[in-house]
């Protein structure tokens, strides 16, 4: 005769009854449907444009992120994966409905443009054609539930948009891939990190110590500064000490 299992808790966490009602409240399903997208443009006077353009974004991705982890090989037996690194995607992929004079697609011609000049061929500037995106999931009241601002982005693509008789009542696409660095939250609940001030000039300056005990009785101690100017990075220093116990 079989022994069933035992457990502390024997009873379900949930039943039917909360499933369906937390279905039918304000916590039940997000649909991918109910978003907002905000598109800032580097170029001031066409911010009523990057509104517009905003409004026509049918389609775009909610990116990822994921931890670089290798493992820790100076653990006996089974050796744990730890965290030795960030990965953001680095790029976004949008759609957007275009209008008849295509001004979504022109929009984007311009962005592009600000990193290059069209006449020496020379690219220009990181920061000159550098902006950020909001990305915000709605619930059916129209009231935002969560958000993400891509930070330093730009159109790094334009991709092609097919021209046929065939289908003589679609909308044209564009479809544009975005490039970023990193996104961050946000929730006021759970702002990112602010680096501390150090003058009024906009400097700032951040410093890690990881301290590291190994096999034997080794400290290993990593020490690592940056330094910001009006949220630049202008400077940046790292050093590794090792000691035995």
């Amino acid at each position: 005769m079989a022994i069933n299992a035992k457990f502390k808790e024997p009873n379900a966490a949930f039943s039917y009854e909360d499933f369906v009602s937390a279905f039918r409240s304000s916590l039940g399903y997000a649909l991918p449907s109910r978003y907002e997208v905000i598109i800032t443009s580097p170029v001031v006077s066409d911010a009523f444009a990057a509104r517009k353009v905003s409004m026509r974004c049918e389609n775009i991705e909610l990116p990822g992120r994921s931890l670089n982890t290798s493992p820790d090989s100076n653990m006996y037996g089974i050796a744990p994966e730890i965290v030795d690194g960030i990965t953001f995607g680095g790029t976004v992929a949008m759609s957007f409905q275009a209008s008849t004079d295509l001004e979504e697609r022109v929009f984007f011609e311009t962005w592009q443009e600000m990193a290059w000049d069209k006449h020496t061929w020379n690219v220009k500037y990181y920061k000159d054609y550098i902006k950020e995106i909001e990305i915000y999931v709605l619930d059916i009241n129209n009231e935002r539930r969560y958000g993400i601002r891509l930070m330093e982005c730009f159109p790094k693509e334009i991709g092609p948009s097919s021209l046929t008789y065939d289908a003589a009542s679609e909308i044209i696409k564009i479809p544009v891939t975005m490039q970023y660095k990193y996104w961050e939250t946000l929730d006021e609940n759970n702002p990112p990190r602010k680096k501390d001030a150090i003058d009024g000039a906009g400097r700032a300056r951040e410093s890690v110590t990881a301290v590291d005990k190994l096999n034997g009785g080794t400290i290993k101690r990593t020490s690592s500064s940056r330094t910001y100017v009006n949220g630049e990075l202008v400077a940046e220093s790292s050093s590794k000490t090792v000691t035995k116990t």
